[in-house]
């Protein structure tokens, strides 16, 4: 039987993802591509485009801003899948625990940073410090917290 949610054509769901990495003056941006690449499942690691925007730093130093944008179905679904299998429980536990500082439900949006450094190295390690890689999850039809909530571990997220 459908949940009522289901049922009155309202199903959560993600329907963008965003994922954003700083690269200062200091660091080799093909570097900090590749971090970014690295929470991208295989087969999108090839086939995505970021683009590179530069800005200038408080000191005048060139600060450029990595950003990359996943829209369609196939290749959220497809993220999701890749984090869904290559987190590890710890850090699942972490985002469930923290989830509530994480989600904002006016925006309906989940925010998860990630250790720029160790996803260099291939792991998936979820921060709150400076260095970062940002992945930004849009839901939709998600009428509460508990409906994100929901969604991430029917996912297998939490």
């Amino acid at each position: 039987m459908a949940s009522s949610r289901e049922a009155k054509g309202r199903k959560v769901e993600v329907f963008q993802v965003e994922i954003s990495a700083f690269c200062h003056a200091t660091e080799d941006c093909t570097r900090v591509e590749y971090a970014v690449k690295n929470l991208l499942p295989p087969e999108l690691k090839n086939n995505v485009f970021i683009s590179t925007t530069t800005h200038e730093g408080y000191y005048g130093n060139p600060i450029s801003v990595l950003n990359l944008k996943l829209t369609s179905k196939e290749h959220v679904d497809l993220l999701l899948r890749h984090l869904s299998n290559t987190l590890q429980p710890l850090e699942k536990s972490i985002l469930k625990a923290t989830f509530d500082l994480r989600y904002d439900q006016s925006t309906k949006r989940l925010i998860v940073r990630f250790s720029k450094q160790d996803l260099y190295l291939g792991v998936l390690k979820i921060t709150d410090s400076d260095d970062v890689v940002k992945l930004v999850v849009h839901f939709k039809n998600a009428k509460s917290k508990n409906d994100a909530l929901d969604y991430l571990s029917r996912v297998n997220l939490l």
